[in-house]
């Protein structure tokens, strides 16, 4: 029988190549998860499905959102707004679920400054020849652009060492998956104790 576990918000991040979306999508798969669809003002991309890929919207409804304190993070990127909404947070929690969300590291660092009952995660890979090898497999990134990548990733694991509760090595995706998922678990279960003992947990709407 499955342990009936209070509702989490789990942060993934890491650096391009790393394989963050293989894992979410493998923790999706173990049951108990659900994946955050952030809100966006740039406009879809060939093939991207509206409520899947992003939720695709104006200007002026993101401000909206954003001036009613109901975004948990938001970032501007190259002249448009991404953030992530809290109604489905509210009702994730509610229905006692671990709710997934994918972000860099400065929505990381959001999210750990407002103090939700949450667990952020850092996947780092097993060495930088490694990730080198990864963003040239995808071949998707001039030599300049991979560059850049490295730089950046060198920053965030800089940054996440001292904001993320766990830096995970993706060298086998098996155990990286198994690992990620037990951290989980174990916050979920120090949450119990918590409410157990009397404990209040933070809401969503309790945080500014």
């Amino acid at each position: 029988m499955a342990e009936d576990l209070p509702g989490i918000l789990v942060v993934l991040s890491g650096p391009m190549g790393v394989g963050k979306t293989t894992v979410a999508n493998r923790l999706l798969e173990i049951g108990g998860y659900e994946r955050s669809v952030s809100v966006t003002t740039r406009a879809p991309r060939e093939g991207e499905v509206d409520g899947e890929d992003y939720h695709f919207i104006s200007v002026e409804e993101f401000e909206k959102l954003r001036d009613a304190n109901e975004l948990i993070e938001h970032a501007q990127v190259v002249g448009n707004w991404y953030g992530t909404p809290k109604q489905p947070l509210r009702e994730a929690l509610k229905a006692r679920k671990a709710y997934l969300l994918v972000i860099d590291v400065a929505g990381g660092e959001q999210v750990r400054g407002k103090g939700y009952n949450s667990e952020l995660v850092f996947l780092a890979p097993p060495s930088k020849e490694e990730l080198v090898a990864r963003l040239e497999g995808r071949g998707t990134e001039s030599q300049k652009q991979q560059t850049m990548r490295l730089q950046r990733a060198d920053m965030e694991m800089e940054k996440a060492s001292e904001i993320y509760n766990h830096i995970v090595v993706n060298k086998d995706l098996d155990t990286c998956v198994e690992e990620v998922h037990e951290l989980v678990l174990a916050a979920r279960r120090k949450l119990k104790e918590k409410q157990d003992a009397g404990g209040s947990l933070v809401a969503p709407d309790q945080q500014h």
